[in-house]
């Protein structure tokens, strides 16, 4: 008997439906890219129950006749390109002709649509078959109902998050759309609830920068300096906006290819690496990079859901790097103007958040001067106490330990160390980072019951996804200690903080955890994630920075407390701490084996 059959049409499309349709936001991004291929300067979004239960779609685009209508849910079927040609310089958000089959496969769909206003026809299908077609009178465009989503494929179903989950990723969605097409009326609502409503905007800068005020806020909208535009080679024009530090708080960072938002690792590289290097800093600012290019210069087809691009030039990738760095100079120079005339941070000791102070009023190795930042001072003198001086040791196996004799430092950025086993190369301001993290870490899971109310009020400006997440969550945040009053839309004031936080950190904290991608599915991994992120920012901030010349007693004793650490190879980011070149990488470089 053969082992090998042909799956069935029906099997097929579910597995389709699989790569296409993950949850109801899936469902929404791929009805409104079909809304705005067609042409649509309005479109509108009902959803119920985060998109689990009904999903609707309407817009004013060139709608479909009855044949288009029915050969719109066939696999492979698009108006989009009709050659290998086309496929070249796709201009479309669409072109595989796969969504509207695929999600017919998983759910109850009702197509309503009309070229003509007036002469219109509905389809209805359930689970991949034609239910039923005919004429109906509907204005010019295309209304699109998707209802009980997974409904035959339950181990999908069980898989789907809350509604205020779905509904926060669903909103997320429509405000990436909306930031990539800023001449389109959107309109998202819930249960008929008004949650995003943003006008046309003027096409260029001017209407960029108008609708992410309508989406984040006046506040973050004034303060984005411009990214000088630079031509690319195929005739096309890199353009945006990027934050100045203040806006580093959150994940508000954004890029678009011909007015498609990608998720592109090679492009947002360049955009971190910019950032090192003009403000020599891991705090990321806001983002919007906006890449107009010739639609043959671009290969869209390279990734599932078109979230990545690959550039048939890659001079725009260094072109970007070019404005991105001239829009991070001006941004520095706008917002901070201590900064100094250059755009770069001075090279001058850090003022330490707090460290060194001893409760006797001694100093250690590293006292540099007064604290930088006076909040949070009863929780720093627990956490950031002065490293000790201590003999440089490294627990090897079997609890053994090896001695290290400092060797110096490399440009004010690496400790040199030679070990038994080869040379060691620390990167301090990791190293400090992974230090100060876990003291901060223990010194706040000790402390992380008490509260303080503030003399006033946070208030936080969030967009329509972001205010979802703090809804969604308030009962746990309040559990560790923020309590936060929805003012009206997405305005949130923070009244109270865990003790030893700050205003500024609080704010931070809250704002990123409102932009964070994770999921938190119960209040003890909010809680534990909620430590982690204030003990990464506040780390990150108050170590030793790149550049900064360290004396060898501060060398010894932030050496001796990394190996005493409980994870001393890795900061709480993820990057590496320590590289070891052993004697016989060493010798084989020199020809000596």
């Amino acid at each position: 008997m053969a082992k090998i059959h042909i799956l069935s049409d029906r099997l097929a499309s579910q597995i389709a439906a699989g790569e296409v349709v993950e949850r109801p936001a899936a469902v929404v991004k791929e009805l409104l890219e079909n809304a705005l291929d067609a042409g649509a300067g309005s479109v509108e979004i009902d959803l119920e129950a985060g998109g689990k239960r009904r999903i609707v779609v309407a817009d004013d685009g060139g709608g479909m006749d009855r044949d288009d209508a029915l050969l719109a849910f066939d696999r492979h079927a698009t108006s989009k390109i009709s050659d290998f040609d086309d496929l070249e310089r796709v201009s479309s958000f669409g072109f595989r002709g796969e969504a509207l089959a695929s999600i017919a496969a998983v759910a109850r769909v009702e197509l309503t649509t009309a070229e003509r206003a007036g002469e219109g026809v509905r389809v209805r299908i359930e689970g991949g078959r034609v239910r039923s077609v005919a004429p109906v009178s509907h204005p010019r465009g295309t209304r699109v109902e998707v209802a009980a989503l997974f409904f035959n494929v339950p181990a999908r179903r069980k898989f789907l998050k809350a509604p205020a989950t779905e509904l926060r990723h669903a909103t997320a969605v429509v405000q990436a759309y909306a930031l990539a097409r800023p001449g389109v009326r959107l309109e998202l609502r819930q249960e008929g609830r008004p949650l995003l409503e943003v006008a046309p905007a003027p096409a260029g800068e001017e209407g960029a920068r108008l609708r992410i005020g309508q989406i984040f806020g006046p506040a973050l909208a004034d303060d984005l300096a411009v990214i000088p535009a630079a031509a690319t080679p195929d005739g096309g024009r890199i353009w945006g906006f990027v934050g100045g530090p203040a806006s580093a708080r959150g994940r508000r960072r954004f890029a678009f290819v011909n007015g498609r938002m990608i998720r592109d690792r090679a492009v947002m590289a360049v955009f971190y690496r910019a950032v090192r290097e003009e403000w020599r800093s891991e705090e990321f600012p806001a983002l919007f990079l906006f890449l107009d290019l010739a639609p043959e210069a671009v290969d869209v087809n390279v990734h599932p859901q078109k979230a990545e691009v690959r550039f048939r030039d890659p001079l725009v990738l260094e072109r970007a790097g070019a404005a991105l760095r001239g829009g991070l100079r001006a941004a520095l120079g706008e917002v901070e103007a201590g900064f100094g005339p250059a755009g770069r941070r001075p090279e001058v000791p850090f003022a330490w958040q707090g460290l060194g102070e001893r409760e006797g009023g001694g100093r250690g190795p590293f006292d540099r001067g007064p604290s930088a930042v006076a909040e949070g001072a009863r929780l720093a003198q627990a956490a950031y106490a002065p490293l000790e001086r201590a003999p440089v040791r490294l627990a090897g196996r079997g609890g053994a330990e090896r001695p290290f004799r400092l060797l110096g430092q490399y440009k004010g950025t690496m400790i040199l160390l030679e070990g038994p086993d080869g040379l060691y190369i620390i990167d301090q301001h990791v190293a400090h980072e992974r230090v100060l993290f876990e003291r901060i870490a223990r010194a706040m899971a000790a402390e992380s019951s008490v509260t303080q109310k503030l003399l006033q009020p946070v208030i936080l400006e969030l967009s329509a996804a972001e205010a979802l997440r703090i809804r969604e969550h308030q009962e746990d945040l309040e559990s560790c200690g923020f309590h936060l009053a929805v003012l009206s839309g997405n305005t949130i004031a923070l009244s109270e903080t865990p003790a030893g936080l700050g205003p500024e950190q609080a704010e931070r904290l809250v704002a990123r955890l409102a932009a964070s991608p994770w999921e938190a599915d119960d209040p003890a991994t909010l809680r534990a994630a909620l430590l982690a992120a204030l003990a990464a920012d506040a780390s990150c901030k108050a170590a030793v920075k790149m550049h900064e010349p360290l004396s060898a007693a501060e060398m010894e004793a932030l050496v001796a407390e990394l190996f005493a650490a409980e994870q001393p190879f890795a900061c709480p980011h993820g990057r590496p701490i320590v590289m070891r070149m052993t004697d016989g990488d060493l010798e084989s470089r020199f020809g000596r084996r």
